[in-house]
């Protein structure tokens, strides 16, 4: 007896950050696993897209469907095409036609944000998910979300979801892609990857940068989009170490990106807030030495394989990145032990979960 599954591919359209690397990584490991079970017959349904932002796929048939974009689409065209097959949602909205019908839906809730930090999102986005998240909370047969510790987040706003909400981590290093050996440059070198934002504490990150150029001479690279109420920020880097401090921007080239991970002399990631972070385990993946923010969610992630510091306070930043670029015997065994850390995360096994989720009890063959 076959299981028929639609994917709901709004998020090819997107550009790529964290929720889109989450979907297309799933989507991947989702075509690999197809191999070994033929009775699931999974289809990706997507707005009108051009065909080069489709990744090659060789068990998952890819349909457009219906003329719209966006959330238009997602609402209007979707739910016309996916009758009675279980629906998986992975970009955090789902139609709200399939959560009031009887088909099976199954969506990922990365996080809250819009709660935690409403002024980072326009009035329009916040009115879209104030209305949208509880419903899927309280309608979808199953909610996923990506860690224990923004599951008791979750429950914290809506606790009548308990239920049906569940925590599948993320994996870590894409598919086909093993762990790296280090290659550090001559200089020591701390990389920085993720979003430049308030919350991924980017001013105190940069705050610790100038303070360590300038009296150690430390090179950073920061990797990421700039959002547009930092740019004053970078603005006001002090001459004298401008040249210390890189910009490389947004970077979706892989072998670019794992040669920064592989080159740094560690890897700083002191975060206010985070749900399950693919750059810290993909650095450990490459041997690089991490340094987190000592937030849940980082310590569920990074486990003993991290050195923490507290992301509030510049002086404790600094200090941990003294004690990881000064002490070559931590660094090596932080390194040890981030191997074993980014071996715990797989891409494979989150799908996996994911698929026994979408399937549902009693549908398992």
């Amino acid at each position: 007896m076959s299981t028929d599954i639609i994917i709901n591919g709004r998020f090819l359209t997107h550009p790529i950050t964290g929720v889109q690397r989450y979907a297309r990584e799933l989507l991947s490991a989702f075509d690999a696993l197809l191999d070994i079970r033929p009775e699931l017959r999974v289809r990706l349904l997507t707005p009108p897209i051009d065909a080069k932002l489709v990744p090659a796929l060789r068990n998952i048939r890819h349909e457009i469907v219906g003329r719209r974009q966006g959330h238009a689409w997602e609402q209007l065209d979707l739910p016309r095409h996916v009758g009675s097959a279980a629906l998986f949602c992975p970009g955090n909205t789902a139609p709200v036609a399939s959560l009031l019908g009887r088909a099976r839906v199954v969506v990922t809730v990365h996080d809250l944000s819009y709660r935690y930090f409403p002024e980072a999102y326009s009035r329009g986005f916040k009115l879209l998910y104030n209305r949208l998240i509880p419903l899927i909370l309280r309608r979808a047969d199953r909610v996923i979300t990506v860690s224990q510790s923004e599951r008791r987040a979750i429950l914290g706003h809506y606790p009548f979801a308990d239920e049906r909400l569940i925590a599948i981590q993320n994996g870590g290093l894409p598919t086909g892609i093993t762990e790296q050996t280090p290659l550090p440059a001559a200089e020591p070198t701390v990389l920085y990857v993720g979003s430049l934002s308030k919350r991924k504490n980017f001013p105190g990150m940069l705050t610790a940068a100038v303070r360590l150029a300038r009296t150690r001479g430390t090179r950073f690279v920061f990797i990421g989009s700039v959002p547009q109420g930092l740019t004053e920020t970078l603005s006001i880097i002090p001459d004298d170490v401008r040249d210390h401090i890189r910009f490389a921007g947004q970077v979706n080239d892989w072998d670019k990106l794992l040669a920064a991970y592989r080159s740094a002399h560690c890897f700083l990631f002191p975060s206010f807030y985070e749900a399950s972070p693919l750059p810290p385990i993909e650095a450990m993946g490459c041997g690089c030495p991490v340094i987190a923010g000592d937030i849940a969610s980082l310590r569920e992630r990074c486990g003993d394989a991290a050195h923490y510091c507290d992301p509030a306070d510049v002086d404790s930043v600094v200090t941990a990145v003294e004690a990881v670029l000064d002490d070559a015997a931590h660094a090596a065994a932080l390194r040890i032990a981030g191997y074993a850390q980014a071996e715990r995360y797989s891409w494979h096994n989150c799908a996996q979960t994911t698929l026994e989720a979408i399937i549902g009890p009693g549908d398992q063959s």
